[in-house]
């Protein structure tokens, strides 16, 4: 308690409340006074200032005012170590209670959350875009090394219409679209073009099995007839054996590591052994095929409400270990009834998913053909509709362009083209 007494007569003393709004303090530090900085927060939002002791006083008559001579830094570190200690305490109950009741994947949830909401000692520090420049060395990198920062998603026109593909660091990636319309194709073909430049990917599969989905991936691949790799056709044995025997040859490919349900004590998948996958694979993309087939430790009354729970774990997972992590996630039937695939909120179940999202994209089929709608990208400029022509089983997507086409070729090039230099050009 000593800790609050002091902040807050340091506060009284000095009328200073940028204390309070540089470090987001908020009652929650304040446990043992929490009135008493709810008094003077209310009333320097009110009046815009700190009130005087004599005003504060009339309203506290038993707070002590005291002398403060221990420096900010001090007194802050001391605030955050008492607020962890409490935090701490009441969390490992929570744990043991939920461990003793057999709750063990709550458990984790919880453990791993709490060393998110652990405070630190971190003040306010915004960034003066106009002196600082340091985002010039991103930009060269990019320039130098533009794999690092995007990886393709095997759709040149898509890539560009991104503005670059995945974001390697930063995308949560929404595929939306109704039941076989090809969501699990398309997720797969975006980890083939991650394996193949370099990429670790894991893949969550709730409904098929590790054969049907590696099956897909190898007619992207290699164009074999999927249908006969599935069925058995004798006809391709020796081109699929020669394929198969190349397949791991190649030092600068990635690995792709599928998950299925089965392969999980208890078979439930949440968003924490999704984390696990992550960590013990060190994956550099995570797929989750689909939403809809993610367990959640708690239990809600409302669909959207555990889905909403589930995109927001999710979404804080891809922030934390940096990796884009890209989901299947059903659409809407209205937005079919209506022909309308412009907007987020086409999503199924939640909202949540929409506002969460990086990248939003709806598929639609029509017999051969597939469009891919961009509901959603927070980098692209190019355009919103994209039409394929697709062999399904043999893997093979034709990109139709329309009469008012951009060139992508010169696009491409202002993309990839930057003059860093009196007759260099880098590409």
């Amino acid at each position: 308690m000593l800790t609050q007494l002091q902040i807050l007569n340091l506060i009284l003393s000095s009328g200073d409340f940028s204390l309070v709004l540089d470090n987001n303090l908020t009652s929650d530090y304040f446990p043992d006074l929490k009135k008493e900085f709810i008094f003077l927060n209310k009333h320097y939002i009110t009046y815009g200032q700190v009130p005087d002791q004599a005003t504060f006083l009339k309203q506290f008559p038993e707070f002590e005012l005291i002398e403060v001579k221990e420096s900010v830094d001090y007194l802050l570190n001391e605030l955050y170590r008492e607020y962890n200690e409490k935090f701490l305490v009441v969390t490992f109950n929570k744990i043991r209670n939920l461990l003793m009741a057999g709750k063990t994947d709550e458990a984790m949830n919880l453990l791993n959350n709490s060393a998110n909401e652990a405070s630190v000692n971190r003040k306010m520090e915004a960034v003066n875009i106009l002196s600082d420049i340091s985002r010039y060395d991103s930009y060269i990198e990019k320039c130098h090394d533009f794999n690092k920062y995007y990886v393709t998603t095997g759709f040149r026109e898509l890539d560009l219409a991104l503005g670059g593909g995945i974001d390697r660091q930063n995308s949560y990636f929404v595929i939306s679209a109704r039941a076989g319309i090809g969501k699990t194709l398309i997720m797969v073909k975006f980890a083939a073009a991650a394996v193949a430049a370099g990429l670790n990917v894991g893949m969550y599969e709730g409904e098929m099995t590790v054969d049907k989905i590696a099956g897909r991936y190898d007619t992207l691949v290699s164009h074999i007839s999927n249908s006969a790799i599935t069925h058995g056709n004798i006809r391709v044995s020796n081109l699929y054996k020669n394929y198969l025997d190349n397949l791991n040859n190649s030092s600068s490919q990635g690995k792709f590591y599928i998950l299925t349900r089965d392969m999980v004590p208890d078979n439930k998948i949440t968003v924490n052994t999704l984390r696990s996958f992550v960590e013990r694979y060190n994956l550099d993309m995570l797929l989750v095929d689909q939403l809809s087939l993610l367990d959640t430790e708690g239990h809600y009354r409302q669909s959207f409400e555990q889905m909403a729970e589930i995109s927001k774990s999710l979404k804080n997972l891809q922030v934390q270990k940096r990796i884009p992590i890209v989901v299947a996630s059903q659409q809407n039937r209205s937005s079919l009834e209506s022909g309308d695939l412009a907007g987020t909120q086409n999503l199924s179940l939640s909202d949540r998913i929409g506002q969460d999202a990086t990248e939003v994209i709806f598929l639609s089929k029509d017999d051969r053909l597939m469009k891919i709608n961009i509901a959603k990208a927070r980098d692209g400029y190019v355009k919103n509709l994209l039409t394929y022509e697709v062999d399904f089983d043999k893997g093979i997507f034709t990109y139709i362009p329309d009469e008012d086409e951009p060139d992508y070729d010169q696009i491409e090039q202002s993309v990839n083209e930057v003059k860093i230099g009196e007759g260099e050009t880098v590409f």
